[in-house]
């Protein structure tokens, strides 16, 4: 049936009052459940009093007017239609139907009798006329709607057909309808919005313990994946005596690796050839001003002003702290086949960056010799060959000109090798200083860093070259029998079955403890052949392709029995006695490729509990370096599809499809929703026209078994941190929340099309939803308080919710840039830090059980297109390699990192919004940038920069007893290290990092990382690699920001430039930061992103393990609290009158650009503490310690914010992680009367109103903590 709201004539409205009349109109008298549509907002009506009056439930908030259009939106409109089509039926029939029109007529004579009918069923009364609904598809006309028994209706049924409607599904429908036949009518029963239930296959009740089998394929070597967490007893080992049980023993090594650029007839640029360096650092021809260049012999010509430079190399050869060894070549060859005209001497080779270090390779003028300059930052070293007659000088004779350095690892310096025509001229001579080469540098002849000044005439070059050792790793493997055995090689335990070409019976191999306490033995069954799955446990998934249609199942079946890792285990203490452990599982074949993008799947097994998750990614025929290189022009989108689940007998147990049956990336919706949208711009979702995500590449799918086994109560609460919830009504409010998905719409609060109200986990609903579902929705909300329940605050919501379901992103932002609160803004996202301080809390709005909505929250993190695949794998970016020299492209923030090669550069082809968009509501996007056509953005608008990087699945994993979460978390980290690979040392030399956001939420990054590592998972970091990219960091940052004179811990005495008023501000008043404009200044909520990550990382054990890993990281993280301890401290106990900067809450001014000139850049003449800040603001401080005055004094605003409520929480989190002072304990009583005047300020204004004023942004985390009872 086509539907239309009812939209004749006009109306007119007055302010105030409830009476609507209507001009041309003819409404359905009496109907009920209707809304009033005025310019895209809806009012309730109380009743409709005739064909031209209704009444409104509340008064008309509007202006009065006249002559209005207006839309009548029935709650459901074939009712609607239905009562209007039956008051007319009604008004024509009257006359006849009503007695008292005149006499009734004769009767008529009898008809004849017929025959016998069928055996009849019972029903109810028929229902009433004006309750009749529904129509045959295509057809008109009305029905009436009769109740039928539900139990056996007590005939005999010859033929019967049946669907199912799931008891969850509120938008299903059911129809019937007849259809001629050659034989008969057949009736047809079917249902929509309905989709086939799934298998009803027998469930296993959960049990983790596992059986400690070990598997491995004959002719491999195999780890035992032993893990002993950290025991210092002594361990003794048992082996059957024909069972090939090895040590294994890794040792570093090098490869040469040699690449070469020849110049030929193909034209610049000149591609590269060999395995030393990527494919795309090929070779451009540059000219400089009137430079020129020849050709002859079938080479290139240089002439002066013309050069050859390559793209980066991409070369690694380790960052370390030791500046002095940082960056060094094991060894490096560089050389030239040129000829040389004249009497030039010009740069013939060179890997060269200013002030950062180089290797350059001349002639010599004064002889036959050649020269070679090794630099390291500010040190320059020249060497010079011996002669060698040889050397044509001037002659244009082609030669081979290199030059070799060998480095004297852990020594001083290194040796010096040169070559002409590939033999050694003269003697070797020692270098003292060692040569530092970037992964950035280029290869560049006839100039050096673009610089023509040195450059020749008629340089003719036939090929360049470079060739290095690349560092290795190399394993060799000892035989090992029973008896004794050190930790570390039960540690290092492998089977050797390359010996094998069938499967063996299984062998039992195990080894005892032996502490005071008494031995503890263990035993691993170990099967060299397949793996053994029983009936009713997954075994395989099978894609299916519905492209056609239908579904076509890819002959690629995905048999989820090949062993990763085995025997994993968390490293942490408590998580390795309390999480058992589990094995990482591979498909044993090929996996299916449609389009250029293959289809995925990985697995976990852990007892029977069985975790598949699916991925997507392009295969390397398409993208050959993936998860790197520019995907312009590549398609995103997987094919229509669903995954079926089966076992070992066939059984199907499972299908992954879209909740209405529809396979994913169905083809019948469009990626990006399009339909009407109210007055401001929010999408009017509705029953026929919903919004459903589409996938793309790197996009995952989780399917489970079972849902996992939760922790106690107690367990969360020793080993997660938890919050006072003392505030039931917090972030409550319309504009609490914000965020935006621009697949579903883009709003108008605020830049960048962020849409107030959007995704608040508090009134978002449980499944999918419609606009006018959210407003009955708020209506009938069970929550006590009120605000925020109302149709403007609540409908923002309708293209969201939070039950997982594959390509849901809970309404996380894709686009984290732009924006303000967002439930997951914060340490712990607000649904997982809710249920970690109460496992038993349901929520207010629906009474909904928190852990349901929590499970699935953290589960959702799989839809985020992060689950990148390299070399077919999910294994983190930087695993086996903290200083990997790979980055971001395209972000949020610019274009990024330019000089990594593309194939080392992460592209997320996003951007600011007037980058990449082209149209709003619906969503276009630039082709071929953002999409390969304007309604398929790459990544589906999705992009993370390290300034919004605050995903935090990991928390999953401390909560339930699965290592699935910490490998989602560990891959959203690598988002912001690709981003920026650092914390706190900025290598733009800017001092600030400790007072910005982005590395505070690294640091929480790092600390989740190295509590939820492992040493034997291939898809999780260990805690030796997360603490080599932290420690790393933080001793460099130690050298040359805080130990550095000036530096944070020497701050300056009078200021010379950004860096020395950082240094002594944050002496006097704690982190701190400059601006041009504001001088120096605090941001408050990004010092208290900082606060909350060092009481995370406190909790969690991750301080004591930087502590302890070296005493410059000690000294930083002790710094980094007492930093914060100084400025909470300070602004709670003399400082809350201090007024904000530029009209904004949480921005506080301490020393202004106009001070510092005044006290012609001395720090002692400027104000020392908080309260001389307020004696210097004078009339222009803050009127109260909630509130603070607009720039020019005419207006006062309230400082309730995400800023004041860490404000408050500081003390307590402080006393909480141990410090102790008097000053700081007076700050937490005068913090906490604070917060408590507010919350029995709000309480008091009773249901419908508290929450409006203050705690408007208040989130779990920015509390005090909870003090658990244990």
């Amino acid at each position: 049936m086509e539907f239309s709201y009812e939209q004749g004539g006009s109306i007119s409205v007055t302010h105030g009052s409830k009476t609507v009349a209507g001009a041309g109109t003819s409404w359905a008298t009496g109907y009920a459940g209707v809304l009033l549509n005025i310019a895209g907002l809806n009012y309730p009506v109380a009743s409709i009093d005739g064909a031209m009056a209704m009444t409104l439930v509340d008064p008309y908030p509007g202006e009065t007017a006249t002559d209005l259009p207006y839309a009548l939106i029935p709650v459901q409109p074939e009712n609607y239609q239905l009562s209007r089509q039956v008051n007319n039926v009604l008004d024509l029939v009257q006359p006849l139907v009503d007695a008292s029109t005149g006499p009734a007529g004769p009767p008529g004579p009898a008809g004849p009798v017929g025959p016998t009918g069928p055996e009849g069923v019972g029903h109810l009364e028929i229902v009433n006329l004006s309750e009749a609904a529904g129509q045959l598809a295509g057809q008109t006309g009305v029905y009436v709607m009769v109740p039928v028994v539900t139990n056996d209706p007590g005939v005999e049924l010859t033929q019967q057909a049946s669907v199912t409607i799931p008891f969850a599904n509120s938008n299903a429908r059911v129809a019937l309808y007849a259809t001629t036949s050659l034989t008969g009518l057949s009736l047809i029963l079917g249902a929509t919005n309905a989709p086939a239930p799934q298998p009803e296959v027998p469930t296993e009740p959960i049990d983790l313990s596992g059986s400690g089998t070990i598997y491995g394929a004959p002719g491999t070597i195999f780890p035992l994946g032993i893990y002993l967490g950290g025991s210092t007893a002594e361990f003794t080992i048992s082996i059957p005596n024909d069972f090939p049980v090895k040590i294994e023993r890794k040792a570093e090594t090098s490869t040469p690796v040699a690449s070469q650029w020849l110049t030929g007839a193909s034209g610049s640029p000149y591609p590269v050839a060999g395995n030393a360096v990527s494919s795309s650092a090929v070779l451009d021809k540059k000219i400089y001003g009137d430079g020129t260049t020849d050709f002859q012999n079938g080479h290139l010509i240089l002439n002066r002003h013309a050069y050859l430079q390559s793209q980066p190399l991409g070369l690694e050869f380790g960052q370390v702290a030791d500046e002095a060894t940082s960056e060094t070549p094991p060894r490096i060859k560089i050389g030239i086949k040129a000829a040389i005209t004249g009497d030039n001497y010009p740069i013939l080779a060179a890997l060269y960056q200013y002030g950062f270090g180089q290797i350059q390779l001349r002639p010599h003028w004064s002889g036959q010799n050649m020269v070679v300059t090794l630099g390291r930052g500010g040190s320059e070293e020249y060497i010079i060959s011996d002669e060698d007659p040889r050397r044509h000088r001037g002659d244009g004779v082609m030669q081979l000109y290199e030059v070799e350095y060998i480095d004297n690892v852990g020594g001083v310096g290194g040796t010096v090798k040169f070559y002409l025509d590939g033999v050694q001229v003269g003697a070797a001579k020692p270098a003292n200083v060692k040569p530092r080469i970037s992964n950035t540098v280029p290869f560049e002849v006839n100039a050096t860093a673009s610089n023509t000044n040195d450059s020749v005439d008629g340089l003719e070059v036939e090929y360049v070259t470079i060739d290095f050792d690349r560092p290795g790793v190399a394993s060799t493997y000892e035989a090992v029998v029973s008896g004794p055995i050190q930790a570390s090689d039960l540690e290092a335990l492998v089977v050797d079955a390359s010996g094998y070409t069938a499967a063996v019976p299984e062998r039992h191999v195990t080894y005892t403890a032996n502490p005071a306490s008494g031995p503890q033995t263990t035993d691993l069954t170990v099967v060299v052949g397949p793996m053994q799955i029983p009936a009713g446990r997954a075994y395989k998934a099978v894609l299916e392709d519905w492209s056609s249609g239908v579904g076509v199942a890819h002959p690629n079946e995905l048999i989820m029995t090949k062993p990763a890792a085995q025997n994993c285990r968390f490293e942490d203490v408590t998580l390795f006695g309390s999480q058992p452990s589990w094995m990482e599982v591979l498909p044993q074949g090929a996996v299916p490729t449609i389009g250029g993008i293959s289809y995925y799947c990985e697995g976990i097994r852990m007892g029977n509990y069985v975790q598949f998750q699916f991925g997507y990614d392009w295969d390397s025929a398409t993208m050959p370096a993936n998860p790197f290189g520019d995907p312009t022009n590549k398609d995103s989108y997987m094919v229509p599809h669903k995954w079926m689940i089966y076992d070992a007998m066939g059984t199907l147990l499972a299908r992954i499809e879209q909740p209405n049956g529809q396979p994913l990336n169905t083809t019948a919706t469009p990626a990006i929703w399009e339909g009407q949208y109210d007055g401001r711009g929010v999408a009017m979702i509705t029953a026929d026209n919903r919004w459903y995500p589409k996938g793309t590449v790197r996009s995952g799918v989780i399917w489970r078994s079972h849902d996992p086994v939760a922790y106690s109560q107690e367990f969360v609460w020793r080993n997660v941190p938890t919050y006072d919830l003392a505030v039931p009504f917090a972030s409550q409010t319309g504009y609490s929340v914000n965020g935006f998905d621009l697949r579903v719409y883009e709003g108008s609060a605020g830049n960048d099309g962020q849409s107030n109200g959007f995704a608040n986990y508090r009134w978002m609903p449980w499944e999918s939803s419609t606009y006018n579902e959210m407003i009955q929705a708020g209506a009938n909300s069970l929550n006590p308080w009120k605000v925020g329940a109302d149709q403007i605050s609540i409908t923002p919501n309708a293209g969201v919710w939070l039950k997982y379901t594959p390509f849901n992103q809970a309404g996380r932002s894709p686009i984290t840039g732009p924006g303000g609160t967002r439930d997951d803004r914060q340490a712990m996202a607000e649904p997982v830090a809710r249920y970690a301080r109460d496992v038993t809390v349901k929520r207010p709005h629906d009474n909904r059980d928190m852990k349901e909505i929590a499970l699935d929250y953290l589960t959702g993190y799989a839809s985020d297109p992060y689950h990148c695949f390299e070399n077919g794998r999910l294994t983190p970016l930087f695993k086996g390699n903290a200083r990997r020299n790979v980055t971001m492209r395209n972000h949020y923030y610019g274009g990024g990192e330019g000089s990594t090669p593309a194939d080392q550069a992460y592209y997320v082809q996003g951007g600011r919004l007037y980058e990449w968009a082209s149209g709003h509501n619906p969503l276009r996007v630039q082709v071929p940038f953002a999409g390969v056509s304007s309604s398929k953005p790459v990544f589906g608008t999705n992009m993370i920069d390290d300034a919004h990087g605050h995903q935090f699945p990991h928390w999953g994993s401390l909560l339930f007893q699965s290592p699935e979460f910490a490998m989602l978390g560990h891959k959203f980290s690598d988002q912001i290290r690709l981003y920026m690979n650092n914390i706190l040392a900025s290598p733009w030399g800017e001092a600030g990092n400790p007072a910005q956001r982005g590395p505070a939420w690294k640091f929480i990054h790092a600390a989740l990382m190295w509590k939820t590592a492992s040493r034997n998972s291939q898809r999780l970091y260990s805690r030796a690699e997360v603490l080599d990219w932290v420690v790393f960091d933080f001793e460099t940052f130690y050298d040359n920001y805080y130990a550095s004179t000036p530096g944070y811990l020497n701050p300056p005495t009078t200021l010379n430039g950004p860096n020395d008023a950082i240094y002594a501000a944050t002496a006097r008043f704690g982190p701190c930061l400059y601006d041009g404009t504001y001088g120096v200044w605090q941001h408050d909520f990004m010092a208290g992103y900082w606060m909350s990550a060092l009481h995370v990382a406190e909790k969690l054990g991750f301080n004591d393990a930087l502590r302890a890993a070296s005493p410059k990281a000690e000294a930083v993280v002790n710094w980094l609290i007492t930093a914060q301890q100084k400025r909470i401290v300070g602004r709670i106990n003399e400082g809350m009158l201090v007024n904000a900067l530029d009209n904004l809450d949480y921005t506080t001014p301490i020393w202004r650009p106009e001070q510092i000139e005044a006290a012609q850049g001395e720090a002692s003449a400027l104000p020392q503490s908080f309260g001389q800040i307020v004696t210097a603001q004078g009339d222009g401080k803050s009127p109260s310690w909630d509130s603070f005055r607009s720039m020019d004094g005419a207006n006062v605003y309230g400082r309730d914010g995400q800023a004041m409520d860490q404000l408050l929480a500081g003390p307590s989190l402080l006393l909480d992680m141990g410090r102790t002072a008097s000053d700081l304990v007076a700050a937490e009583t005068a913090a906490l009367a604070y917060r408590q005047s507010k919350i029995d300020s709000e309480t008091a204004k009773g249901a419908q109103d508290a929450g409006r004023t203050w705690f408007q942004y208040n989130q779990t985390t920015n509390n005090p903590p909870f003090k658990p009872p244990l």
